[in-house]
C-alpha cells in the first residue's frame, strides 16, 4: 500500500511539474525517448500525424503525449484523407531516399571518388532525375493543399 501511495504521489508530482514546464513555453529539448514500431505501426502513426496536420512524426508524438498526459490539445491545423496521408508519407520517404543518395553522390564527387563512367551517367540522366523529383514535389503540394 505504501509503495502504491508513493507511486501515485510521484506521478502526480511529475504531472504537475510537466504541466508547469509545458506552460512555461518552449525550452531547448535535450532528451530523447525512443519507441520501436513495426512498419505497419509506423505507417499508421505517420498517416495519423499527417491527418492531424503534423509534418514531423516526433512533434505529433510529443503533442499526443502532452494531450493524453496533461489534457492539453493543440488546435487542429488541416485534415487530409487517410489515403492522401499515406501517399504523402510514401512520397516523403521516397524524397528522403533521393536526398540521401544525392548527398552521397555530392560527397563522392567532391572528394574525387566518382569513376568517369558513373559521372557520365549522372550528367546524361540528371534532367530525368530532376523531372522525377519535381513531379514528386508537385504531387506533395497537390495533396497537402
Amino acid at each position: 500500500m505504501a509503495a502504491d501511495a508513493s507511486s501515485t504521489e510521484a506521478r502526480a508530482s511529475a504531472r504537475a511539474g510537466a504541466s508547469q514546464a509545458a506552460d512555461a513555453g518552449p525550452a531547448k529539448r535535450i532528451r530523447t525517448v525512443a519507441v520501436r514500431l513495426s512498419e505497419a505501426e509506423e505507417a499508421a502513426w505517420i498517416a495519423a500525424a499527417l491527418a492531424d496536420g503534423y509534418r514531423q512524426l516526433g512533434a505529433w508524438v510529443r503533442e499526443r503525449a502532452v494531450a493524453g498526459y496533461l489534457g492539453k490539445v493543440r488546435p487542429r491545423q488541416s485534415a487530409v484523407s487517410s489515403e492522401a496521408a499515406q501517399e504523402i508519407a510514401a512520397l516523403r520517404q521516397e524524397m528522403a531516399r533521393w536526398g540521401n543518395n544525392l548527398n552521397q553522390i555530392a560527397r563522392a564527387i567532391n572528394s574525387g571518388q566518382v569513376p568517369a563512367n558513373i559521372e557520365q551517367h549522372l550528367r546524361q540522366h540528371w534532367p530525368q532525375y530532376g523531372q522525377t523529383l519535381a513531379r514528386m514535389a508537385d504531387r506533395l503540394d497537390a495533396l497537402e493543399g
